[in-house]
């Protein structure tokens, strides 16, 4: 009969079977069996393997934490004693025998590659796994080593394997009060070591207990802590206080260490609050930018993106201009994140994006499929086509990537990313008609989201109502009526309407306040309607018409809701108007320029034979009079009709 203690492990094995870990070890690369695989699908697994092995080893050369190196010991366990030894009698063995002999299992069967989840071994691990609590410290350090010097696993629930880290993930977790932060954050490495950070509850509680007390914290104490948090990929309780403590001892930081720091709150999901934080980073960025480590570099990118959303200076257009000139040494991973940078703030430097095209011209067949993705949401949402080099045009050569037959295992498991990169083509005006018939195929669709509709991304019905509008006539295996109602009910935003009271945010009240004024000048409700014409874009516009002499004609009579959900095109010959509310972060950062996603809004309105144009909100907002914005819309309305 099991235990109390193996029926819990028992327990936290199915626990842990819904689980996925991202991370591999730093030591298991030591070991000879391993093997690093060089396809360009499972490159994000290598790079996040080797983010987190560069970052680990910067704090180790500084002393911050504990080698997770271990020591090649040759086994002097010979094949007889090894059979012997199978056969013995476990339970009468002390807790010190148990784990000497663990750890010379562990050389010999790392010499002779016999996985840990052998049958032979159950017995001897029951009998280990139910004395690990009586161990001391030093004797639950030796363990980890003795455990991760087993050849490796298929996984971390892998039998054996998990019943031996569980049983030590309790141990610490019973310990946990006692320890010092140090003791706390040393364990929480040799929980890395063995690639079961996440899973483990005492790391989820430790790094908990860590961010409580980070008052208490040295700088390299903090560092370790955000790395954990990192691994962990689960954002604590106050972790506003990090943000703090951070920004108070950021003199005393490495630019290695903020990198470090900033991984935690990227892979976290934490944006930093401060922007004079954020601030205070670029600044050491761009005060390094001709030495810093590309590796640490895409950390900060990440984190700057993901938490500066309003560009209140020109700091981003300064970070641009100066890593311009570093792209020729980069990665395809940091070319990627630098292009990205931009795109929270709209903030466009043409100079760099033509750099990184011209760059990643040649590296693209190197680039995952969502590098690619990722590249083109740059360019199509920043609205920018560089220039050619050597009479190559860079959308041309993506296009051809996605074509090519080398592509095509990796288009097949990455369908999604597929599709995305080809639905942001879209704002660019490139749609390539190969590739959206390829997305829209039942095969591709049943594959990539399964046979539920619903699941479809957004990016379906964006490949599904473009091939419509551009492609009228082509025959193409195109959604159902049904299929695209469903998917615009769930993709699409309720229209703006006075007579529901809710708390609107600025575009919507912008919305509502353009549609008040032009139902007074034009004669009523009856002569203006809100509503979807394009459903693969979020927001709703307003719908207006005039009849060729100027005089404004009814609505709603000829624009139905029953009809919600599909391609809507002008009901009659009359001149009909589609006014795109462009809301505050709409707009690229000192241009006045409407984003790629408004501009491919009208491009496709025009197309279909209305008369589009942009009410943008930084013209809009100066406006203080009704009769100052009725005489703005009415000019903008003459302007669309010419």
């Amino acid at each position: 009969m099991f235990s109390a203690s193996k029926i819990m492990r028992r327990l936290l094995y199915k626990k842990c079977g819904a689980q996925e870990v991202l991370f591999t070890s730093v030591n298991k690369v030591q070991i000879p069996h391993k093997c690093f695989h060089n396809n360009v699908n499972l490159c994000v697994k290598m790079f996040v393997e080797h983010e987190n092995k560069y970052a680990y080893k910067i704090m180790e050369n500084k002393g911050y934490t504990i080698s997770l190196n271990i020591q090649d010991k040759k086994s002097t366990l010979s094949k007889e004693r090894f059979e012997d030894l199978m056969k013995e009698n476990w339970s009468t063995y002390q807790p010190k025998q148990l784990f000497e002999v663990f750890s010379t299992l562990g050389c010999y069967c790392s010499e002779q590659n016999i996985c840990i989840s052998n049958k032979i071994f159950d017995n001897f691990i029951d009998n280990l796994t139910d004395n690990i609590k009586n161990a001391s410290d030093n004797d639950l350090v030796t363990l980890f080593y003795s455990l991760a010097r087993w050849p490796e696993t298929e996984s971390i629930r892998t039998r054996n394997y998990i019943e031996v880290w569980a049983a030590l993930d309790d141990a610490c977790l019973n310990r946990l009060k006692d320890w010092s932060y140090d003791e706390m954050l040393s364990f929480l490495s040799l929980f890395f070591m063995l690639n079961v950070t996440r899973a483990s509850e005492f790391s989820q509680k430790c790094v908990q207990r860590l961010v409580n007390k980070e008052k208490h914290l040295a700088p390299g104490q903090l560092v370790q802590t955000l790395f954990f948090i990192g691994i962990v990929r689960k954002q604590p309780f106050d972790m506003h206080n990090i943000e703090l403590r951070m920004q108070k001892c950021l003199q005393d930081l490495s630019l290695d260490d903020i990198a470090i720091m900033s991984m935690g709150f990227f892979k976290s999901k934490t944006p930093i609050r401060s922007m004079e934080l954020v601030g205070r980073i670029i600044d050491r960025i761009i005060d390094n930018s001709n030495n810093i480590n590309e590796i640490s570099l895409a950390s900060l990118l990440k984190v700057i993106r993901y938490s500066v959303k309003i560009n209140t200076d020109d700091k981003i257009y300064r970070l641009l201009d100066t890593l311009q000139h570093e792209v020729h040494r980069l990665s395809v991973m940091c070319i990627v994140h630098l292009a990205l940078v931009g795109t929270s703030t709209l903030t466009l430097h043409e100079d760099c994006l033509t750099k990184i095209a011209h760059t990643m011209i040649n590296l693209l067949p190197s680039a995952r499929l969502k590098d690619l993705e990722r590249l083109v949401l740059t360019y199509g949402t920043l609205n920018f086509k560089p220039p050619e080099k050597d009479n190559l045009c860079f959308f041309e050569k993506i296009i051809d990537e996605l074509q090519s037959p080398n592509r095509q295992e990796e288009v097949t498991k990455y369908g999604r990313s597929f599709a995305c990169c080809l639905g942001f083509l879209g704002l660019l005006g490139i749609y390539p008609l190969d590739l959206m018939k390829k997305v829209l195929n039942p095969e591709f669709l049943l594959h990539t989201y399964g046979k539920h509709c619903f699941s479809y991304g957004r990016e379906v019905l964006t490949i599904h109502n473009t091939s419509l509008i551009f492609h009228p006539d082509t025959e193409i295996n195109r959604l159902s009526d049904k299929v695209a109602t469903i998917l615009a009910k769930k993709y699409t935003d309720y229209v703006p309407d006075e007579n529901y009271k809710k708390q609107y945010n600025v575009t919507e009240k912008m919305f509502l306040d353009v549609y008040n004024v032009l139902k007074e000048d034009r004669g009523g409700s009856e002569y203006i309607k809100g509503d979807h014409i394009l459903t693969h874009h979020q927001r709703g516009d307003i719908i207006l018409c005039n009849s060729h002499s100027g005089t404004p004609l009814p609505v709603n009579e000829k624009i139905r809701d029953k009809d919600f959900g599909l391609i809507r095109t002008p009901p009659d010959d009359n001149r009909w108007i589609v006014l795109v509310i462009a809301g505050r972060n709409t707009v690229i950062q000192g241009s006045g320029t409407p984003s790629g996603h408004v501009l491919s809004k009208i491009r496709e309105l025009n197309a279909l034979g209305f008369y589009s144009t942009v009410v943008p909100w930084s013209a809009y907002i100066q406006l203080q009079t009704k009769e100052e914005k009725t005489t703005y819309l009415n000019n903008l309305i003459k302007e669309a009709l010419k």
